[in-house]
């Protein structure tokens, strides 16, 4: 006699075993069967009997079929032996060896457009159903067998999609795990809206934006930026600048990336910031979804329950009732409170919290990677390369450059007042501008801030205003130099020369070599005109009686 493994435990069988497939159970590395076929086989015996009745039936059709195989397949599914032999008789009735299925209420095409029209709402739906099935003289299903339809036919990721729509729906798919990549192979970078509130330097309090790129590989922050208000393309390129360098005070992490991926954000595909990429010669990736970009939207929930959460005013502090929240009347952070300790974080990120993918600090990870770096541009380059312009054109004033309600000194604007010229700056580093003029679009140069001007650009300034005035006086001085030097032989002092004159008949008269008779001289007598002059005329210069005999 022998020991058989059956659904109840071991029990007796005969000795003349019958040795079949279903008998051969692989055994563990302990030794137990039991353990072996219901990690195997499963325990339910609906997940037993395809195989089963399968088997039997190949039995059947090489006509070694017997009631023992009968009851050995009964013993093990834990079922009596005619229950198998109904198995048997149904599998070659319907030509399938599964289990049929009971009839029961299905989901149909029209009942799941009747829960579209209702935005996934079962309650309204089944009220629907029941008003056509009660017109069409049929009997309408329950709201319970719906709701059992509904759990069997229909996934919960398509009745998410049916309340708040495909992206919902998108949250239950699963996901393939990206491979693991080397530090600089790819960034991800996304705009964060800080959950607090903080005050501006103007003294309104206002909630503002984190700009950040991090490392794929290693986790590491490579550059961020803080935007008052809301982020912008400015703000991507203050963060790249900062992820890019690796000279003080920034690095030693940074190069170039191998890609960027982002989504589908306006601030990071538009024009600037792509032009800005192509010729660091870094691709930018845009994903459709947010969870494509997995690390970059780790690090900000990261961010909120590591950092925001611990700063005065956070806006997702518990309530108090349905007005108020924890600490909304707390006195806020100042701006640059704010800079400062998010600093602070994301330094104490990369430094001290360990990676659990890695096993290693961020800052330990990226310097532990033997892949090579991608040179980064200098700082110059890098600068002109993420200038921005509003092409607007502004004028040099006496007080230099207005930009943002700000006077900017330039450099080399002396003698330029009245100029047109179009701003460029660098987005985040408001304290200093670059000129061009505004046709031609030739570098001026760079302007400072006026009230914040270092005594050496003041004393540049002067010194070129100096040098200026010294240049002009110069070319004025070679100016007169040469007028005079031209004017010369019509300004020059000579002994005047008298010309000979002739009339007309001295002059035919040289011409015929006869000398003209003399002109007749005029008598010494004085004039006396043709016309009497009247008696009742005085002439000035004779007395009485000589009048009176001229007149005579």
């Amino acid at each position: 006699m022998g020991r058989l493994l059956t659904a109840g435990g071991w029990h007796r069988a005969p000795c003349c075993v019958i040795r079949s497939p279903l008998s051969r159970v692989p055994m563990t590395e302990t030794g137990d069967a039991s353990e072996a076929m219901d990690i195997g086989l499963g325990r339910h015996r609906d997940e037993l009997r395809p195989a089963a009745v399968a088997q039997l039936l190949r039995l059947r059709a090489a006509g070694e079929l017997t009631t023992g195989h009968v009851r050995l397949v009964a013993d093990a599914v834990g079922v009596h032996k005619r229950t198998v032999w109904s198995w048997l008789v149904r599998a070659e009735e319907t030509g399938s060896v599964e289990k049929p299925e009971r009839r029961r209420f299905r989901i149909t095409e029209e009942i799941i457009d009747v829960l579209a029209d209702y935005q996934g709402n079962v309650k309204r739906a089944h009220e629907r159903l029941v008003e056509v099935a009660v017109a069409a003289g049929e009997k309408p299903p329950g709201l319970t067998t719906l709701h059992d339809a509904i759990a069997r036919d229909l996934d919960p990721g398509f009745m998410a999609g049916l309340r708040e729509g495909i992206p919902a729906a998108r949250g239950f798919d699963p996901a393939f795990q990206r491979p693991a990549v080397a530090r600089n192979e790819v960034w991800e970078g996304d705009h964060k809206q800080a959950e607090t509130v903080v005050m501006m330097p103007d003294g309104k309090p206002s909630r503002v934006w984190v700009t950040w790129f991090e490392d794929r590989g290693t986790s590491y922050v490579m550059g961020w930026a803080v935007t008052a208000g809301s982020a912008h393309r400015g703000s991507v390129l203050a963060a790249v600048r900062m992820a890019v360098l690796r000279e003080a005070p920034y690095g030693p992490p940074g190069g170039l990336p191998h890609l960027v991926r982002v989504d589908g954000g306006a601030d990071f595909l538009s024009k600037t910031v792509l032009r800005a990429f192509g010729l660091l010669g870094v691709p930018v990736h845009r994903v459709r979804s947010a969870r494509h970009k997995g690390g970059i939207e780790r690090l900000n929930h990261t961010s909120m329950t590591r950092f925001f959460a611990d700063l005065p005013r956070y806006t997702k502090a518990p309530r108090l009732d349905h007005r108020r929240r924890l600490g909304e009347t707390d006195p806020p952070l100042t701006f640059e409170a704010f800079v400062g300790l998010l600093g602070e974080w994301v330094e104490k990120h990369n430094t001290e919290h360990v990676i659990e993918r890695t096993g290693m600090t961020p800052l330990a990870a990226w310097l532990a990677d033997p892949a090579e770096v991608r040179p980064e541009p200098s700082a110059a380059e890098l600068r002109a390369l993420m200038l921005e312009s509003d092409h607007r054109p502004r004028k040099i004033t006496s007080h230099g450059v207005e930009f943002n309600k700000r006077a900017y000194m330039p450099e080399n604007g002396v003698g330029r007042i009245g100029l047109e010229v179009r701003v460029r700056w660098m987005p985040h580093h408001h304290h200093e501008i670059d000129l061009y003029t505004f046709r031609g679009n030739r570098y001026l140069g760079r302007a400072f801030l006026s009230n914040e001007a270092s005594e050496e650009l003041r004393a540049k300034v002067l010194h070129d205003r100096d040098e200026h005035s010294a240049e002009l006086r110069r070319a004025l001085k070679r100016s007169g130099e040469r007028k005079r030097e031209r004017h010369l032989p019509s300004t020059r002092p000579e002994v005047p020369v008298r010309a000979l004159r002739m009339t007309e008949r001295e002059a035919r008269a040289e011409l015929k070599g006869t000398v003209p008779p003399p002109l007749p001289r005029r008598r010494a007598q004085p004039y006396r005109p043709l016309t009497p002059i009247p008696a009742a005329w005085k002439r000035p210069g004779l007395t009485d009686t000589t009048s009176k005999d001229d007149a005579s």
